[in-house]
């Protein structure tokens, strides 16, 4: 899963934040997703890997200065949301929200819908 050796961000996780959104996955999520958290957390985010949120979507979510990315690479089902980490001595990201990118079922949020929530509470 490993990039090549342009810019990488480290990543913090925050446990809460993250037993939450696992808690709503599917166990193939869950195993896609913890994968990729144990390579960001070792290894830290390519620069490749990291796409522009919109500032606001189609939904009406507005996630202006975040990035995600997709898992599994590079276009996978599900995907992480991810702010700068303003406590950190040097550029890292934080997790803001992970899960399903667009999922089948209405009433299940999108994990830009809950991003969208935590950052504009």
């Amino acid at each position: 899963m490993s990039a090549g050796g342009g810019p990488r961000f480290e990543v913090r996780v925050v446990e809460e934040v993250l037993t939450e959104d696992l808690a709503r996955c599917t166990s193939a999520a869950r195993a896609a997703i913890e994968s990729m958290l144990t390579t960001l957390r070792r290894e830290g985010a390519p620069r490749e890997w990291l796409l522009r949120c919109e500032e606001e979507g189609r939904d009406g979510t507005r996630l202006g200065g975040c990035v995600k990315l997709y898992i599994p690479r590079p276009a996978g089902q599900w995907g992480a949301v991810l702010a700068g980490d303003e406590e950190a001595a040097k550029p890292a990201l934080v997790l803001v929200a992970v899960g399903e990118r667009h999922p089948a079922r209405p009433w299940q949020p999108s994990v830009y819908e809950i991003a969208h929530r935590r950052l504009n509470r």
